[in-house]
């Protein structure tokens, strides 16, 4: 379809890719954990039987954005964008009855599926439907949908808690069902992804340097980031002594600048272009991860907070949209998909070796220190690949 000239035409796909992004992500992957409480305290379930569905909740995200391209295939770009929403809103409905560990488990894992199809199908759709120069804030604006998530998470989700798991659940779903209808009314329409004839060579892209580079980069900031997802609330919280409530108020801080950063970023990208955004991103967001190596001042933690972990949701749409540039736009779904999935996978991986590591040296600056090592190295290949000769066109 031709790309949008006015600004009607930009609000609308935007608009579109925001409300997908905050129900497949935003609150798919995000809404539940601070309803954890909620649920142990009315008896629903256990810990283990929760801390295991947020675990599938990741797999489940994993299968979703390993097996979109193929539900796009199969269904069209539009009918999976409205299963995967269907099938959100219901995981989310279905959760305010009191079920089995085993049921509550797999609907999580349903969440997390739908949140890899969006995740996967929806940034090259709003990418296509926007005028080149406005590409960067588009991309940044529809990404703002999982940092709203994520301040969600800690704010409004506990309130609702408060009532109890149903209420919370109820309320959930009727946001998420509002935002499909929002959504499905404003989705431009678009091309489902050419699938790849039996016997072809693979994607010359999978071997250009520059892409490699950039996987090496988002990888690792995947994997330099886990430590403020895990430990570094608990860590200010009861190790250094400032108590859950400023732990909670600096995950706020963070939630916020996950909505303001994609928007920023994508405003920079359409200006200086994502490569230079992207490394920026890459290098506050080393300095974030190693700030609690380094000091325990608290408003450092608070900056490190915002730099390590508030900024990833920037560093994604960024990544989406360099993505496009080294592939070009047929290509898009298919390479932002690989690194979704990449991206994942590693992520999921660092969450354990992290926590063993933790675990056998009961060291948290080590753990920061590594994460932040780990971040700068992915930068460092990344700026190494960028300049090297391209081995086919996009």
């Amino acid at each position: 379809m031709a790309p949008a000239r006015t600004w009607r035409d930009f609000l609308a796909p935007v608009l579109a890719g925001y409300c997908g992004l905050l129900i497949g992500v935003g609150m798919g992957r995000f809404g539940y954990p601070p309803l954890i409480p909620a649920m142990v305290e009315a008896g629903w379930a256990t810990p283990t039987e929760l801390h295991l569905a947020g675990a599938f909740n990741l797999a489940g995200y994993i299968v979703g954005a390993g097996t979109a391209l193929a539900t796009a295939r199969a269904f069209g770009v539009r009918p999976a964008i409205a299963l995967a929403a269907l099938v959100s809103v219901l995981s989310f409905a279905l959760s305010a009855i009191p079920l089995p560990g085993w049921a509550f488990i797999a609907l999580r894992a349903l969440s997390g599926a739908t949140g890899g199809v969006l995740m996967i199908v929806i940034p090259p759709v709003i990418a296509n439907a926007v005028a080149p120069s406005h590409k960067g804030r588009a991309s940044g604006l529809a990404f703002a949908g999982v940092g709203t998530g994520f301040v969600l998470s800690g704010t409004a989700v506990p309130a609702f808690a408060a009532s109890g798991p149903a209420p919370a659940w109820l309320a959930l779903a009727a946001v998420l069902a509002v935002a499909s209808v929002v959504m499905l009314a404003l989705l431009p329409r678009s091309a489902p992804p050419q699938a790849a004839r039996r016997g072809d060579p693979a994607p010359a892209w999978r071997r250009e340097p520059a892409f490699l580079g950039l996987a090496a980069a988002y990888c690792g900031a995947a994997v330099g980031y886990v430590p403020h997802t895990i430990f570094f609330v608990d860590h200010v919280a009861r190790d250094l002594g400032f108590g859950l409530a400023v732990g909670g108020w600096i995950w706020v801080a963070a939630g916020i600048t996950a909505v303001c950063a994609p928007m920023v970023a994508g405003i920079a990208a359409d200006r200086f272009g994502y490569a230079r955004v992207l490394r920026v991103i890459v290098a506050l967001m080393a300095i974030g991860a190693a700030i609690p190596a380094l000091s325990h001042n608290l408003a450092l933690l608070t900056l490190s907070a915002m730099m390590a972990g508030g900024l990833m949701i920037g560093l994604g749409a960024s990544t989406a949209g360099r993505t496009r540039e080294i592939v070009g736009a047929e290509a898009h779904t298919a390479a932002w998909a690989l690194q979704t999935v990449a991206f994942a996978i590693v992520q999921a991986a660092a969450a354990y070796a992290f926590t063993a590591l933790l675990a056998s040296t009961s060291s948290h600056s080590l753990v920061f220190a590594l994460a932040a090592a780990i971040m700068a190295s992915g930068l460092a290949a990344e700026l190494a690949t960028a300049r090297q000769p391209r081995k086919s066109g996009p």
